[in-house]
């Protein structure tokens, strides 16, 4: 074997090139670039082969500090200055970025390969969407949102937001956010608040209102019957996509289940109609309030070219005990609306139970401690574990003194003075189809309570109007295909009347694919689908381990002393320097994994 020599060469910004230029006309290869972190400086090192010699030109710069690009030089050095960039946040001037287009082409550029567009200074790399993405039903593009609040550009991130799901306000403040449970920091308990960011975003925006410009009328009319976030969200887009949308509600007001089952303190509705509104006002969109439209010949017959039907689920399920119609047992959904949408203060005296698991079981008796109840108790069939509602709002419930009794089932509801309502214990029997332990009783073991009102919230079916003439399933609930087309004829459905009670942010998926359906009908090309942002460049965090032990941060509430007497929003959100804390935790699992 032949042994080889290393010669170390010191050079600076002024003698670099002209070492460069000897070193090429002597035919040495140019090999690869290190980088060495010395503190406040970095030692940069650029590796040349020249016949059985090593030749290593070293350079000192300080950190941030620009240097000129050799790829002018030795073109190929194109691929380690971009790693030298990506790793070490080290900046290059003049960087030739293609190889003059011999190598890497935009046309080449596909989701799976290695290969990158030739605008811009980005590495080579593969990119994913990003398990946070791909948990949201919406498919909000949310590592790119993020990363516009971290550049300062919340209004930016509204817009990215708007782009798949157009009432980020509203989502902000009620999502569920499965996208958390995605977030790879789940696994140590501390995902990126990424509803609160959210949020943050919308706050940020001076005015909801954007100065947005829809599509050139098409002439085309379309009927959305329902205005909650399905209907809304089918509205929005067809109107941008330049049709003539008219919403037609039973209620005075848009909103749907976000409006009259969504407690004030958890929405205030002033945002939710403000944001509503600014999308309506955006896309051209027409409201017809107080309208309940029973039959949907009556919107043929006025040259609706397509129709949306989303008509939520508003019949209350029964408990199916004796006395459950007697006086002071209320259903949730009345109880909701008196609060939520009426502004009433109804009176359910100081003993209150709520029977149910879900989240209008949680928010009624939250509501009901507000009301002036002293004592409320959530009863539920099942364990904690198995409820259905959001454990944020069942620990904020419990924090506000709602008491708890799971494992207990109803029996009888007695009528008198007060209400005498019995329950059968239960214990956990073998997994039903849900996969949940179903409960079975304890033989002889009933719990009596004595109270002033019982509130049902065990959920809503769905009731279609035979005028409508759709085709239904078992359930009651219209049968759609994977367009969302329904048995008739250019009459689309979404929502809970296609799927049964289910979150906003679901919702909004079913009203957006819905649109883009019924533009494709109307000879528009739908909606965009998602895809991977090739065009935005995220350098790889040097911090990472920094970054990996990063704290939550704390989300500021209002004292529970100071809300459980009024109905304010309990949630402050982020400020700024709070939101840009949260937002540098993330991994950037999307790009250069």
């Amino acid at each position: 074997m032949t042994e080889m020599t290393i010669q170390k060469v010191a050079v600076d910004k002024s003698t670099i090139f002209s070492a460069l230029e000897e070193l090429k006309q002597q035919d040495a290869r140019f090999i690869t670039i290190t980088v060495l972190d010395r503190g406040e400086e970095l030692e940069v090192v650029y590796h040349f082969e020249k016949g059985k010699e090593i030749v290593n030109l070293s350079m000192i710069t300080k950190k941030e500090e620009p240097l000129e690009s050799i790829s002018s030089v030795y073109g190929v050095a194109f691929i380690a200055e971009n790693e030298a960039q990506d790793m070490f946040n080290l900046k290059f001037s003049g960087l030739n970025v293609d190889f003059g287009g011999k190598m890497l082409k935009v046309e080449s550029a596909l989701e799976a390969t290695l290969l990158k567009p030739t605008v811009g200074e980005r590495p080579p790399t593969e990119r994913f969407y990003g398990k946070c993405r791909e948990e949201c039903p919406a498919m909000v593009n949310i590592p790119k949102y993020l990363q516009q609040i971290v550049d300062g550009d919340p209004e930016g991130a509204y817009e990215t937001i708007v782009e798949r799901a157009p009432i980020p306000a509203i989502l902000g403040r009620v999502c569920f956010a499965p996208c958390q449970t995605g977030c790879r920091q789940e696994k140590k308990e501390s995902p990126i608040q990424i509803r609160l960011l959210k949020r943050y975003a919308a706050d940020s925006m001076g005015s909801l209102r954007r100065a947005v410009e829809r599509r050139p009328s098409t002439g085309k009319r379309v009927a959305v019957v329902g205005g909650g976030p399905s209907g809304v969200t089918t509205a929005f887009y067809l109107g941008m996509q330049g049709h003539d949308v008219t919403v037609y509600d039973k209620s005075g007001r848009c909103g749907g289940a976000m409006l009259w089952g969504i407690p004030k303190f958890r929405l205030p509705k002033d945002i939710l109609q403000d944001e509503i509104a600014a999308r309506f006002d955006e896309a051209g969109v027409s409201f017809e309030p107080g309208v309940e439209v029973t039959e949907l010949d009556s919107l043929s017959e006025k040259g609706f070219d397509a129709i949306y039907t989303s008509i939520g689920a508003m019949e209350p399920n029964k408990l199916r005990v004796e006395g459950e119609d007697s006086a002071g047992v209320v259903e949730c959904m009345d109880l909701l609306t008196a609060v939520n949408e009426r502004d009433e203060t109804p009176d359910v005296g100081d003993e209150v139970i709520v029977i149910g698991g879900g989240n209008a079981a949680i928010d009624s008796a939250r509501i009901c401690k507000r009301l002036g109840a002293k004592d409320v108790t959530v009863f539920y069939r099942r364990t904690e574990t198995e409820m259905p509602a959001l454990l944020h709002d069942i620990h904020a419930a419990m924090r506000e003194g709602v008491s708890f009794d799971f494992l207990s089932q109803p029996l009888k509801i007695i009528p008198g003075d007060h209400l005498t309502v019995a329950f059968q214990c239960m214990i956990p029997g073998e997994p039903d189809a849900s996969g949940r332990r179903r409960p079975e009783p304890m033989e002889g073991r009933i719990l009596m309570r004595e109270v002033d009102t019982v509130v049902k919230a065990i959920g809503n079916g769905v009731s279609v109007p035979e005028g409508f003439g759709l085709k239904t399933d078992k359930r009651g609930l219209i049968v759609v295909d994977e367009e969302y087309r329904t048995s008739r004829e250019g009459v689309w459905a979404g929502g809970d009347a296609v799927f049964g009670p289910r979150f906003v942010i679901e919702a909004i998926r079913d009203g957006r694919k819905a649109a883009s359906s019924i533009d494709r009908y109307l000879g528009g090309e739908g909606l965009p689908e998602p895809s991977i942002d090739l065009g935005e460049f995220v350098a790889r965090p040097v911090d990472l381990e920094e970054r990996r032990e990063k704290p939550m941060v704390n989300v500021r509430e209002l004292q529970v002393d100071d809300r459980i007497w009024n109905f304010d929003e309990v949630e402050l959100g982020f400020n700024e320097e709070e939101a840009l804390r949260e937002t540098n935790r993330c991994w950037r699992c999307d790009w250069n994994e």
